[in-house]
């Protein structure tokens, strides 16, 4: 496995034993039906039920600069247009982000002596007209399992599994 910087460029150092997280991962199916139901139980609106039911997932793991291990996940509802993404430093200080009206703040830790990466969020709505404000953690565990990186996301209300497969061209998706 090839370890890539930010740029795509080949990476030797202080990140070795995560060489194989390491690139542009993008999801392949997840369990549509529970994820389904886990938004219909937050109060999430069926429009936005169904954007986020056919949104394709990408996270890019690389290794920035400063010997960084970074998280970059592809944003929600941007596709058409242009793609956004965010950017989570592992171990690093939580990012607070709008996405569709919605704040998210969000961190990355390695767990388990490495062998699992989480990505830890908030998302809150404020309320107004149309509904009330809620907030809801979600606990997205992922593991490397069979060449794939599954994501377990848990957001108190129950579960559901993503699998994504690594690209031959980790960054040539940022557009």
């Amino acid at each position: 496995v090839n370890m890539l910087d930010e740029n795509g460029s080949s990476y030797q150092g202080a990140h070795a034993e995560h060489a194989e997280w390491l690139g542009h991962w993008v999801q392949t199916r997840f369990d549509e039906e529970v994820f389904d139901r886990l938004l219909t139980a937050q109060g999430v609106p069926f429009p936005l039920r169904h954007l986020m039911k056919t949104f394709v997932g990408e996270r890019v793991v690389s290794v920035d600069e400063d010997g960084n291990v970074v998280v970059m996940s592809k944003k929600i509802g941007f596709d058409l247009i242009k793609k956004m993404w965010s950017k989570l430093i592992v171990g690093g200080e939580p990012s607070k982000m709008e996405v569709l009206g919605y704040c998210v703040e969000a961190s990355v830790a390695w767990e388990e002596g490495g062998a699992m990466l989480v990505i830890s969020t908030v998302t809150s709505s404020k309320g107004g007209l149309f509904g009330s404000a809620w907030s809801v953690t979600t606990r997205a565990e992922h593991h490397l399992v069979d060449g794939e990186l599954v994501c377990s996301a848990d957001s108190g209300d129950g579960a559901y599994r993503a699998w994504f497969t690594r690209q031959p061209e980790p960054h040539r998706a940022f557009g």
